[in-house]
């Protein structure tokens, strides 16, 4: 529980002052634990499920313990979209207290370039690129240095983007500038766990004096994989091709060739691909294609060059040149590091290939040590031990969150002769739980959401089920891989428009988690099969990585089982959201009633599941909605 941070003077603000509603379930208890834990400079892990209120709760309780001290509390999330959240709330405590609590959500160029936005460039590296190149002429920036900066009120991303706009000063640097000013500051993951982007948050402000949140925490061990990993296809590489083609000076030519070269031996490597995957040497590759150290210097010379033209063009200044030579130069670095792999695979007809970091206890123990006090909270953290070795915890304290949903407001089912156990589903399985589908949705006249343990399993089942959900009446929702943010909006809304509708998902995918489905807007949910990854050569050695960290047993646990079931209750999650919400829950597969599979699902299910045949499921769904009719 060491830490830097340890709140010893006589003040004490009552961290009740900050909680701007009434309290619900145990919500007092809760916040006075964290204020208390925070205090002491604890790392804290706090489970509640979704509904439970944890931003608010945590919020109040670490408030007080952030204006004492004079420190800045980081809150972090998954994704950008999801920062203004924190902010909203610190409005409403700012309106009660009616005092001035400056908190501000934090975004990349991408969203508040103004300059970009005007040239029409809205992708990651292009925005970055005119920002760094054009800054100095930029109309925006010039203004900002004129600008008196004194923020008060707390900002969401939007309200900042139209004051700049008003200005006609920059957002991006305004909002970093208002960062010393701020007592909350909202930002997305990679400001603080990926080392490319840390800085930009650490030039304003110090890790150590700050308290840090972790929302979604469960995602952890993932997220690290995605921030510190990168993929090449060959579609990059002929890109680069034809960058390099628009030069005719003599080291572009001689570039040229060599990258012409490395296409066909990446060409060779994925034709030895035998299954689903394996495994290369980059050394080896770039050995092959004869690129050496002096090659990377020229690449950055016509890197330059390509942005330039590109920037006077008025078209975005990205480069697969340079993404090119960028991932070559991380294979090389993590070539020696232990949890480092290098997969190769098919993706989209094509090859491609990966830098796969797999570390995250090893990566985050680093990260942790950074801050005088963390709070990491979830609806899916524990068990907690096993949460906490895996990001690299060495000391915590835990606390729970609860709300009571009542026995009679959940149909919690284990649908027997059923499971998508194997490499292949059988025909005569394929056919069972085509016919078992047919008869739960008949007998279901709410929203549902089928979520499918992958999309090659919701592939298998669809062109069968499709004809079944016709037949019955059903009006169908079909999530696609790599769905676009504004076709998954379409679709909540029509949820909450129509009934008698199913979702079909995966049960990773953009549905079954971090999406609001409440009351009757989803009332089913059917999880047909375990998310367990295939077991490719990606999948063994992930498994052999956290074997040699954490031993046999614990290695299979933490990198094959335990990842599977979080997203089985995730996705389980959907349907309840408090003590009113009323749902039926099926689990079908009958491996979900051994004891290591149920004891990680949601306390809603695990407490009232029962282990049922297709008829007895079909009796007990009429019995269950015939009750919730009555008592409507």
């Amino acid at each position: 529980m060491a830490s830097s941070l340890v709140v010893t003077g006589s003040l004490r603000m009552d961290p009740h002052k900050f909680f701007p509603y009434s309290y619900r379930f145990d919500q007092k208890k809760i916040v006075e634990k964290i204020y208390d834990y925070a205090r002491m400079g604890a790392t804290i892990l706090f489970h509640a499920p979704t509904g439970y209120g944890k931003t608010i709760v945590v919020l109040s309780a670490l408030l007080p313990i952030a204006l004492e001290e004079e420190i800045p509390i980081i809150w972090t999330v998954r994704t950008g979209n999801e920062t203004d959240r924190p902010i909203e709330e610190l409005r409403v405590i700012s309106g009660k207290t009616n005092e001035e609590i400056y908190g501000v959500s934090i975004r990349g160029k991408k969203d508040m370039c103004l300059l970009a936005r005007e040239k029409g460039i809205n992708d990651s590296e292009g925005v970055a690129v005119l920002c760094d190149k054009m800054k100095n002429k930029c109309i925006f920036f010039s203004g900002l240095k004129l600008f008196r900066i004194i923020p008060e009120k707390p900002l969401t991303f939007s309200e900042l983007l139209v004051f700049a706009a008003r200005k006609k000063i920059c957002p991006y640097y305004y909002q970093l500038r208002t960062i010393p000013y701020a007592t909350l500051v909202s930002v997305n993951y990679n400001y603080v766990f990926s080392p490319r982007i840390q800085w930009a948050l650490r030039s304003y402000l110090d890790f150590r004096d700050a308290i840090l949140v972790v929302d979604e925490a469960h995602n952890l061990q993932h997220v690290m994989a995605s921030i510190n990993s990168d993929k090449i296809t060959i579609g990059t590489v002929d890109r680069a091709i034809n960058e390099l083609k628009e030069f005719s000076l003599g080291y572009a030519v001689a570039l040229l060739r060599k990258v012409r070269k490395l296409k066909d031996v990446l060409l060779d490597e994925g034709r030895k691909i035998l299954g689903d995957d394996d495994v290369f040497d980059p050394e080896e590759i770039m050995e092959r294609a004869d690129i050496n150290e002096d090659d990377f210097s020229v690449a950055q010379r016509i890197v330059e060059k390509i942005y330039a033209r590109k920037i006077a063009r008025g078209v975005s200044p990205r480069s697969s040149l340079r993404h090119l030579f960028s991932f070559l130069r991380l294979a090389l670095e993590s070539k020696k590091k232990r949890g480092v792999a290098f997969i190769k695979f098919k993706e989209k007809n094509q090859y491609a290939f990966e830098i796969w970091d797999m570390r995250a206890s090893e990566v985050l123990r680093r990260i942790w040590r950074l801050f005088s006090a963390k709070v990491l909270m979830s609806g899916t953290l524990k068990p907690f031990k096993a949460f906490a070795e895996i990001v690299g915890i060495d000391s915590y304290v835990s606390t729970t969150g609860y709300f009571p949903v009542p026995r009679e407001n959940v149909l919690a089912l284990i649908l027997e002769n059923v499971t998508t156990r194997g490499e292949e589903l059988p025909e005569d399985m394929i056919i069972r739980y085509i016919d078992y589908l047919e008869r739960l949705l008949g007998s279901m006249s709410v929203n549902t959401a089928i979520f499918f343990a992958s999309y090659r399993i919701m592939s298998i089942l669809l062109p069968g089920l499709l004809d079944s959900l016709q037949r019955i009446g059903k009006h169908i929702l079909i999530e696609k891989e790599g769905m676009r943010g504004d076709e998954a909006k379409r679709f909540l809304r029509e949820l909450t428009e129509r009934k008698n509708s199913v979702l079909l998902a995966n049960v990773a995918g953009r549905f079954a988690e971090g999406v609001d489905l409440p009351g009757e807007t989803l009332e089913g949910i059917i999880v047909v099969g375990i998310p367990f990854e295939r077991l490719t050569v990606r999948t063994t050695i992930y498994m052999e990585y956290y074997k040699e960290i954490y031993g046999i047993e614990k290695g299979v646990y933490y990198s094959y089982i335990l990842p599977a079931l979080r997203k089985v209750a995730q996705a389980m999650g959907r349907a309840i959201r408090s003590p009113k919400d009323r749902a039926i829950i099926i689990a079908a597969d009958e491996r979900f009633a051994e004891k290591r599979n149920l004891e990680l699902l949601p306390e809603f299910f695990r407490k009232n599941s029962r282990k049922v045949d297709i008829d007895t499921a079909v009796a007990l769904i009429r019995d269950f909605l015939a009750q919730r009719n009555k008592t409507e």
